[in-house]
């Protein structure tokens, strides 16, 4: 894993608070946006109106009035208390069920009785964990049940995502994992993990665990934390530059949680996020911020493009360097050059790591000066029936005959087929793969009923790492 320490060798792409907050916040966020990203319940109902994912909300608790009026049993087992407007997820409290006593268990396996509850929501309620310490409300909700995904990365808790959108475009993203230092909380000041996410293919980049601590497994355990793909992503991008339109933040963070069933809901908007997550991503802010901005952004789809566009590919320029390899797909367009090399035709390809050679169609070999060989062969004479050591032998015959007059005849090959009996040539053929151009060996065939005109074999493949979600 990269050092931490590269981060800021360049300091004009890391952003800084008060840039943040003169700059980016100011100039981004109009007051009745921040005033909707402050407000949870504002916010939910403007997502809500706009069709956008959220939790369920149970209950408001609006004075303490209220509090006393209140009946918690006709809570579920299984719930969350949060304030209104709660700052770096203080004053959040999850339940997960609820003993023969009445009492509720916590993540961590602490449990809490009916006066712990309510001497919560007290604190909601007289500001303690508010912005600006003045009163609050206390917002129940239903509690997301982690994705199957997550289930060997995540100590009890329950893992948020967060995307920091800009112009309407999805810059930078990360994944914080609940362990057991943080209690079952994805909260990185407490000990969770921060790992960044490659903004192309939703996959986990770097990490830190606590503020800034590099760390590279799962805690007790050989589970590697980069390389872990996070479900329904483009929904997620999708869902972050929506919220950005409806609420009118121009710059801010949207918290996911990905619920196993209904999957991305938005649990939080922020108007002021943290700067942490560049330390997460090993990458400045700043540079994608500038970067992004001026452009016109139309449409919510327009926007997710540039973002993965602009901001994507870390995890496979990684893989890439640390392997020495070329990241490809299961398709790929392949420039195939002739013979004498004064012609080219790019064509689309099958990557297809099952196939021991490489093959091309008859009349593409054709085009690239192969017919020489392709007519020699078609003239040869074939029985019908003849024992295998008797074929053997004309192969032998017909090597000897035919490789000192085609210099880039590799090998012939007897195929019998619901056709019948045919000769197939093996040739040297030049070829390039996203801008790595080399010579490899191809069977001519006829390929005309099938869907690829060239399929490329393991043979073919050895400067190349195959990513089966690349097309």
């Amino acid at each position: 894993m990269r050092n931490l320490s590269l981060l800021f060798k360049n300091r004009k792409k890391v952003l800084g608070r008060n840039e943040r907050q003169l700059v980016f916040i100011r100039q981004n966020n109009k007051r009745r946006s921040v005033k909707i990203a402050d407000d949870k319940t504002l916010s939910k109902k403007i997502l809500k109106k706009n069709n956008i994912p959220v939790p369920e909300q149970i209950a408001v608790i609006k004075s303490k009035r209220d509090l006393e009026k209140f009946n918690f049993d006709s809570l579920p087992s299984s719930f969350v208390v949060k304030p209104v407007m709660g700052v770096r997820g203080n004053g959040v409290d999850i339940f997960y069920n609820r003993d023969k006593e009445g009492r509720w268990i916590r993540a961590d396996g602490t449990k809490a009785s009916l006066a712990d509850i309510k001497g919560l929501c007290i604190d909601i309620i007289d500001g303690k964990f508010s912005l600006f310490n003045q009163s609050d409300v206390v917002l129940i909700e239903e509690r997301v049940k982690a994705h199957k995904d997550f289930k060997y990365y995540t100590y009890k808790g329950t893992p948020d995502v967060r995307v920091i959108v800009y112009n309407k475009i999805p810059i930078m993203s990360y994944i914080r994992l609940p362990t057991k230092e943080s209690n079952g909380k994805a909260n990185l000041d407490l000990g969770g993990i921060g790992a960044g996410i490659d903004m192309a293919v939703g996959k986990t980049t770097n990490a830190i665990i606590g503020k800034a601590t590099p760390v590279e497994y799962i805690p007790g355990t050989n589970l590697r934390i980069s390389g872990l793909k996070i479900p329904n992503w483009d929904q997620i991008l999708k869902y972050s530059v929506e919220a950005s339109m409806a609420t009118g933040l121009g710059f801010g963070a949207i918290d996911f949680l990905i619920d196993r069933e209904k999957g991305p809901l938005i649990v939080e908007l922020n108007a002021r996020p943290g700067l942490s997550i560049q330390l997460s991503n090993n990458d400045g802010l700043r540079w994608r911020l500038k970067k992004a901005q001026g452009i016109k952004v139309k449409t919510v789809e327009q926007g997710v493009r540039l973002g993965k566009d602009l901001f994507g590919g870390e995890i496979e320029e990684e893989i890439e360097t640390i392997s020495g390899k070329k990241m490809i797909g299961i398709t790929e367009n392949v420039t195939l050059y002739s013979l004498d090399g004064k012609y080219s035709e790019v064509i689309k390809a099958k990557i297809d790591t099952g196939a021991d050679s490489t093959s091309i169609d008859t009349e593409l070999a054709r085009r690239l000066g192969y017919g020489d060989v392709i007519d020699e062969l078609i003239n040869k004479q074939i029985p019908e029936n003849f024992d295998k050591d008797e074929g053997k032998e004309r192969m032998r015959i017909l090597d000897e005959e035919l490789k000192p007059k085609f210099d880039y005849l590799t090998d012939i090959r007897l195929i019998s087929s619901s056709h019948g009996m045919s000769l197939r040539p093996s040739v040297k053929l030049s070829i390039e793969i996203d801008t790595y151009k080399y010579e490899t060996y191809a069977n001519i065939f006829d390929r005309s009923g099938l869907d690829y005109k060239m399929i490329v074999g393991r043979k073919s493949l050895y400067k190349f790492l195959i990513d089966p979600s690349k097309k």
